[in-house]
Protein backbone atom coordinates (compact mmCIF):
# COMPACT_ATOMS: atom_id res chain seq x y z
CA UNK A 1 0.00 0.00 0.00
CA UNK A 2 3.06 2.28 0.85
CA UNK A 3 4.80 1.52 -2.15
CA UNK A 4 1.95 2.08 -4.04
CA UNK A 5 1.39 5.94 -2.87
CA UNK A 6 4.35 6.39 -2.91
CA UNK A 7 4.64 5.65 -6.52
CA UNK A 8 1.48 7.61 -7.25
CA UNK A 9 2.36 10.73 -5.18
CA UNK A 10 6.45 11.24 -5.83
CA UNK A 11 7.54 12.55 -8.71
CA UNK A 12 11.12 13.29 -10.36
CA UNK A 13 11.88 16.67 -9.49
CA UNK A 14 11.58 19.25 -11.54
CA UNK A 15 14.76 21.66 -13.10
CA UNK A 16 12.94 24.65 -12.05
CA UNK A 17 13.13 24.14 -8.37
CA UNK A 18 16.88 24.59 -8.62
CA UNK A 19 16.96 27.75 -9.88
CA UNK A 20 14.05 29.35 -8.38
CA UNK A 21 14.44 31.95 -6.37
CA UNK A 22 13.28 31.84 -1.95
CA UNK A 23 12.30 33.94 0.95
CA UNK A 24 14.90 33.86 4.05
CA UNK A 25 14.77 30.13 5.05
CA UNK A 26 13.39 29.72 8.36
CA UNK A 27 16.33 27.91 9.82
CA UNK A 28 18.52 31.22 9.68
CA UNK A 29 15.82 32.48 12.33
CA UNK A 30 15.13 29.48 14.41
CA UNK A 31 16.79 27.01 16.52
CA UNK A 32 16.55 23.85 13.77
CA UNK A 33 16.91 19.98 14.36
CA UNK A 34 17.84 17.52 11.52
CA UNK A 35 17.55 13.68 10.98
CA UNK A 36 20.44 12.61 8.70
CA UNK A 37 18.97 9.43 7.38
CA UNK A 38 22.62 7.73 6.85
CA UNK A 39 21.68 4.80 4.52
CA UNK A 40 20.10 7.03 2.10
CA UNK A 41 21.28 6.52 -1.42
CA UNK A 42 20.00 10.32 -2.93
CA UNK A 43 21.95 12.73 -0.78
CA UNK A 44 24.81 11.21 0.90
CA UNK A 45 25.52 11.33 4.74
CA UNK A 46 27.99 13.44 4.53
CA UNK A 47 26.13 15.92 2.62
CA UNK A 48 23.31 15.86 4.94
CA UNK A 49 25.32 16.65 7.75
CA UNK A 50 27.18 19.59 5.66
CA UNK A 51 23.71 21.38 5.69
CA UNK A 52 22.75 20.31 8.77
CA UNK A 53 25.67 22.48 9.71
CA UNK A 54 25.22 25.64 7.72
CA UNK A 55 21.91 25.68 9.37
CA UNK A 56 23.32 25.41 12.79
CA UNK A 57 21.01 22.55 13.66
CA UNK A 58 21.27 19.90 16.43
CA UNK A 59 22.02 16.62 14.47
CA UNK A 60 19.82 13.26 15.01
CA UNK A 61 20.68 10.41 12.99
CA UNK A 62 18.64 7.07 12.17
CA UNK A 63 19.63 4.07 10.41
CA UNK A 64 16.67 5.39 7.55
CA UNK A 65 16.99 6.00 3.50
CA UNK A 66 15.65 9.25 1.52
CA UNK A 67 11.99 8.20 3.43
CA UNK A 68 12.66 8.71 6.90
CA UNK A 69 9.04 9.17 7.42
CA UNK A 70 7.87 5.86 5.93
CA UNK A 71 11.19 4.05 6.63
CA UNK A 72 11.91 5.19 10.25
CA UNK A 73 8.74 6.68 11.56
CA UNK A 74 10.03 6.66 15.06
CA UNK A 75 12.56 8.68 14.50
CA UNK A 76 10.62 11.27 12.44
CA UNK A 77 8.34 11.26 15.43
CA UNK A 78 11.03 11.45 17.78
CA UNK A 79 12.65 14.64 16.45
CA UNK A 80 9.07 16.19 16.13
CA UNK A 81 8.15 15.88 19.70
CA UNK A 82 11.21 16.98 20.73
CA UNK A 83 10.67 19.77 18.98
CA UNK A 84 7.25 20.29 20.72
CA UNK A 85 9.07 20.04 24.15
CA UNK A 86 11.55 22.66 23.43
CA UNK A 87 8.68 25.44 22.53
CA UNK A 88 6.49 23.99 25.78
CA UNK A 89 9.92 24.64 27.50
CA UNK A 90 10.44 28.08 25.91
CA UNK A 91 6.87 28.91 26.21
CA UNK A 92 6.49 28.22 29.87
CA UNK A 93 9.74 29.89 30.97
CA UNK A 94 8.63 33.36 29.33
CA UNK A 95 4.87 32.77 31.23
Amino acid sequence: MERALLAATQRPLAAACIDAPVPRPAWKDRPSLFLVAVEDRMIPAENQRFMAERMKARVRTAPADHLPMVTAPRAVIDIVLEAVREVEERKNSHD
